[in-house]
């Protein structure tokens, strides 16, 4: 009879709901997966059953590597006795047979099996095992029946196992609890002994039970059966499986510790943390390395040393006769650190006063800045202002070396120098033109600091600054001076809108003296405005209106379509041509020679004699005029002009600009232009800048070379007619000399505005000449925008040239033909009040102020008007600083 199952005494029962076990009346059999790990057996009653779990795949991986082993209690195993001869291999039989095999039952099956066949009949129909038969397990693993002894399991003789086996002794059975029955120790089958790990060596954790001898059926001795069925898994652990079956047969059977988790989802668990971790390290690693580690390995650098740059010296620029233009003094900007300034309140109060800032604003700023910033307070200091913030003796104050440029004839060359900007590079005119050979290479050296930002006793000086070439221009200035006074008077008499002013020398195209109204001071760019800052000389378009007249008479005079005494029918001064109407300033006259057409600048004149020449030839010599094209004077924004295409409207758009309309054209050009005309018909491009001194030696600039235009004897026509401008009968009897020929043409042209077209009352008046007739020296255009009052070029601009030409001519040893003594200027009255102070005031506000009196001084210095002497002898002086 069963009896009851204890299970009160486990620490965990096992879950009734989720068992692989059935459980049947009379026996247990047991059903499951294949390579199920059984569990112990344990005793109940009279029938011995055992449980399984886990795989055999699973049983054998922790056979075979410790680190699959689930966690258990440490068990002490007896060695097995060393064997003399290795274990033979097993021959392999049919997986077919091994699958029906096993599928049939397992080792725990075969033990109740085995026992039920022996004790009583199989009571229900249906079962695996036949009564009074054996069943087919129990033929396969047989065993002998003993009544009252404990039984053994026979093993073929074809086992190494065997002797093992064979020489162990017999076992008493032991005395049973209920009459001293005999009951078996371990009545387990061999294959349940194979696939049960012994637990000798640690406590049991619960106490033994006693087993019911199990009295086996009838066997069939099948050896290679066997052999086939666990030859794979005997042959590796075979010696410690013997040592672990007659450990476990002397001892009680002890119930193991299972661990019901599962470690193989714990290892992989891990191991996929593990790989995401190394796969996160990896890339951040390589951002590190690669993408990231030319910045890193920078700024790594320069937490411990900062590169400071040692800026070059820049460049001088001079005149043509060595005097400095341009030149950098070594100044400072105030700096402070704002961390060492412990009251930034009081420190704002006693540096505003030497600054010249508003109180509350420089307090404010003060305040706004941040901790541990290093801001600059002010740039380029005088050195006056310099020396009083260095008495001060504010620890929290530095100052750091910078250059600062310095224009010494202020507004009257800026527009050829430009400026700078705080930075030291160029912005506008040769500064700009000539950056790379003016900025020189700057010089750097490495400062180490720790990590507070403190300077370390370490200075590397890396490279060395080399500094910039110096600029040597062919401006005059004594010519550059006089063309800016005469041409502000100018612009202030006729109350224009603006001025411009070109002095050329006629035989190889250098520029002495190029000025503009309004002008503005370089050494103080905060009080000056866009517009003024623009070189119109250069930048400015405009239809050069009558001047133009000169390259139309001079081209049909080249190619022999007219002479100088061809007489052209004007039509009293008003023409139809094609669908437009021409007319003259000057009407009331019906014929006129070619040089009375130049003479008295008659546009219907200029438009029959263009008709004449045709558009392809007057094209041609346009272009080698040098209009269409920009004139390569070295200056920033040189535009070309234009030359429109006609082909649409010829016979208007050539009679047009025959006179100098339809065609866009700079004062530049027209300088140049006309002194191809007049000085033997030979162009020379325009040069402003000579060379380069390098290390004392003059290198000097390139050059276009000069092409001829026409030839010497027209040109010696047109200087003749030109000279007739000047006279009583001509257009500009303002710009005659005394005691030079002159020769010239003016010009008056309409401004065409955009989107109104050409404006009544807005012209620009210009007037172009040259001195001495027979052999020309200079060249000088004089050009006013938009006139009030009185807007002819002989009226306005004239006046300008005369002033100019009597002034440089005996500068440039041209004497004059016929001795006449100049006028002297009126000399001022001491006791006279002026209108206005002149002290601190610029150059070109002083000698508006005396003009209006009268008085043209002398200048003594550079900048700003220091003071106004007035000698008992000579003219009054302005000191300048």
């Amino acid at each position: 009879m069963a009896l009851p199952r204890q299970n009160r005494h486990r620490d965990n029962p096992p879950d009734r709901s989720r068992s692989l076990t059935k459980r049947q009346r009379g026996g247990v059999s047991v059903q499951g997966r294949l390579f199920q790990r059984p569990k112990p057996a344990r005793t109940s009653g009279a029938v011995s059953t055992s449980r399984k779990e886990g795989s055999s795949l699973m049983r054998l991986m922790g056979r075979l590597l410790p680190s699959w082993q689930t966690q258990r209690p440490p068990v002490v195993r007896t060695p097995l006795p060393p064997t003399k001869k290795p274990i033979p291999p097993f021959q392999r039989e049919q997986k077919s047979l091994l699958d029906r095999l096993l599928a049939s039952a397992s080792p725990a099956h075969l033990a109740r099996s085995t026992s039920r066949s022996a004790e009583e009949p199989a009571r229900e129909s249906g079962s695996s095992v036949r009564q009074g038969q054996p069943s087919f397990l129990a033929r396969v693993f047989k065993t002998q029946d003993q009544p009252g002894v404990a039984q053994r399991v026979d093993v073929p003789p074809s086992l190494p196992i065997a002797r093992h086996l064979a020489q162990r002794p017999p076992v008493a059975p032991p005395v049973s609890r209920e009459g001293g029955a005999a009951v078996s120790r371990d009545p387990s089958p061999l294959i349940q002994k194979l696939f049960h790990r012994p637990t000798q060596g640690r406590p049991s954790q619960r106490p033994a039970r006693e087993r019911v001898a199990v009295v086996p059926g009838a066997s069939r001795d099948t050896p290679s059966l066997l052999a086939s069925l666990f030859g794979f898994f005997l042959r590796v652990k075979i010696k410690q499986r013997v040592a672990s079956i007659r450990s476990s047969s002397m001892a009680p059977q002890v119930v193991p510790y299972v661990d019901k988790t599962n470690p193989q989802a714990r290892i992989t668990f891990l191991l996929g943390c593990y790989i995401v971790v190394f796969c996160v390290l990896a890339m951040r690693a390589v951002d590190l390395t690669i993408f990231q580690g030319d910045s890193l390995q920078q700024r790594a650098r320069s937490q411990h040393k900062k590169k400071i740059i040692m800026t070059a010296n820049r460049g001088r620029i001079l005149d043509r006769n060595g005097r400095t233009l341009a030149i950098s003094l070594p100044t400072y900007a105030l700096s402070v650190d704002i961390d060492q300034a412990e009251n930034r309140a009081q420190l704002a109060a006693d540096l505003a006063p030497i600054l010249g800032v508003p109180l509350d604003e420089f307090r404010s700023r003060m305040l706004a800045f941040k901790p541990g910033s290093y801001p600059i307070l002010k740039r380029q200091l005088p050195p006056e202002v310099t020396r009083k913030i260095r008495n001060l003796d504010h620890h929290s104050l530095f100052f750091m070396p910078e250059s600062r440029r310095f224009y010494t004839m202020g507004e009257v060359t800026s527009h050829i120098l430009g400026f700078v900007n705080f930075e030291g590079r160029g912005r506008e005119g040769l500064e700009r033109s000539f950056e790379d050979e003016l900025h020189g290479i700057n010089g750097a050296q490495v400062i180490g600091h720790d990590r507070l930002g403190r300077p370390m006793p370490m200075v590397k000086t890396v490279t060395e600054p080399h500094p910039g070439a110096d600029l040597s221009t062919t401006i005059d200035t004594t010519i550059q001076y006089v063309a800016y006074r005469a041409l502000l008077k100018g612009v202030q008499k006729s109350q224009a809108k603006a001025g411009m002013a070109v002095v050329l020398d006629a035989n190889n195209g250098e520029i002495l003296a190029l000025v503009n109204q309004p002008s503005y001071n370089p050494n103080n760019l905060a009080d000056s405005q866009s517009n003024d800052r623009r070189n119109r000389v250069v930048t400015d378009l405009f239809e050069p209106g009558s001047t133009f007249k000169v390259f139309t008479i001079g081209a049909a005079l080249e190619e022999k379509t007219v002479t100088p005494d061809t007489v052209i029918d004007i039509e009293n001064g008003t023409a139809r041509i094609a669908d437009r109407t021409i007319t003259d300033f000057h009407k009331g006259v019906r014929y006129h020679t070619v040089s009375q057409v130049l003479q008295r600048s008659s546009n219907v004149g200029a438009a029959k004699i263009g008709l004449q020449l045709g558009n392809e030839l007057l094209e041609k010599y346009m272009y080698l005029f040098g209009f269409g094209a920009p004139t390569g004077i070295g200056l920033p924004s040189d535009p070309g002009g234009s030359i429109p295409n006609i082909s649409h409207y010829r016979k208007i758009g050539l009679a047009t600009r025959s006179y100098g309309y339809g065609i866009t054209t700079t004062p530049l050009h027209i300088t140049m232009a006309f002194a191809a005309a007049i000085n033997g018909g030979i162009y020379y491009p325009p040069t402003l800048v000579k060379g380069r001194v390098v290390d004392g030696v003059m290198v000097p600039t390139h050059r276009p070379p000069p092409h001829r235009v026409i030839s010497e004897e027209t040109s010696a026509k047109l200087r003749k007619i030109l000279h007739s401008v000047v006279s009583d009968e001509g257009t500009a009897v303002e710009a005659a000399v005394e005691g030079y020929q002159v020769g010239g043409k003016t010009g008056t042209a309409r401004k065409a505005i955009p989107g109104q077209g050409y404006v009544r009352g807005r012209y620009y008046a210009s007037f172009v000449g040259f001195i001495p007739v027979d052999k020309p020296r200079v060249v000088i255009f004089v050009s006013i925008d938009e006139p009030g009052g009185i807007y002819y070029g002989g009226k306005v601009a004239a006046p300008v040239f005369k002033e100019i030409a009597q002034e440089i001519l005996p500068r440039l040893a041209v004497f004059p033909e016929t001795h006449v003594d100049p006028p002297l200027p009126d000399l001022i009255d001491p006791l006279a009040p002026l209108s206005e102070s002149v002290e601190n005031t610029s150059l070109s506000r002083a000698l508006e102020i005396l003009s209006k009196q009268g008085i043209v001084p002398q200048v003594q210095g550079y900048g700003v008007v220091k003071s106004l002497e007035t000698p008992t002898e000579g003219p009054p002086r302005l000191i300048m600083q």
